[in-house]
């Protein structure tokens, strides 16, 4: 079985450097990121698609849809972005405050029961990871698209790579060091059956967006 990770196209929040909420569309740079994405993925078998329920990620998930033989998009909360305290939320990503509280937050990741605030734990959010990788698997597809968020992609990707050693201390390097991009695709592999080894095969391929007019949107650092 093979996936398709998808970040959402850009959004203007993206471009203004903000750390958004739930809500938010894409913009129309965004809006052709995915058209191209979309133009692309139709060249490939796809069985489903699932994306988060955010308005950036059903879009994304809806224009990849219309091109590709009009599948039925599910939605699921576990493909959410990673949720960081509301304190930061709305706020530009060079926001001190914002940063100081940020790392504090990563400083603290795998100490049982320590919150910030209202933030998702680094054992929460490696849950949803496994939840979704089990999911996929009982699906019986085989060629599945899903539609989500940089944050939580790094998580998904790190999960499958590797698994049980996906410690809080690998997962600081992973979110430093793996770029997302808006409507980057990570592809990985399932091997063996429903209880076989996943491989990842592509990291954050976005050669579908290269020579559009947007500028690159930098990645979330922290």
């Amino acid at each position: 079985m093979r996936i398709y990770i998808v970040r959402h196209g850009v959004t203007a929040l993206n471009q203004g450097n903000v750390r958004q909420s739930r809500e938010g569309f894409l913009s129309p740079d965004g809006i052709e990121q995915a058209r191209a994405l979309a133009e692309k993925l139709s060249e490939l078998t796809i069985d489903s698609i699932f994306t988060s329920p955010y308005p950036r990620a059903r879009q994304t998930a809806d224009i990849i849809s219309a091109k590709v033989k009009q599948l039925l998009v599910q939605e699921s909360e576990y493909l959410t972005e990673v949720r960081y305290p509301s304190e930061v939320v709305g706020k530009p990503k060079d926001d001190p405050r914002s940063v100081r509280i940020l790392e504090e937050v990563h400083a603290h990741f795998g100490e049982p029961g320590w919150r910030y605030s209202d933030e998702e734990t680094f054992e929460e959010f490696v849950e949803r990871a496994r939840v979704v990788l089990d999911y996929i698997a009982k699906t019986g597809f085989q060629n599945v698209v899903v539609v989500s968020h940089e944050r939580f992609i790094r998580v998904l990707v790190g999960y499958i790579l590797l698994g049980k050693e996906f410690t809080p201390d690998v997962f600081r390097v992973v979110r430093k060091n793996l770029y997302v991009s808006n409507t980057g695709v990570s592809i990985c592999e399932q091997w063996g059956g429903e209880r076989g080894p996943w491989r990842v095969i592509t990291l954050n391929d976005h050669s579908h967006i290269t020579g559009l007019s947007h500028k690159a949107v930098l990645p979330d650092a922290v």
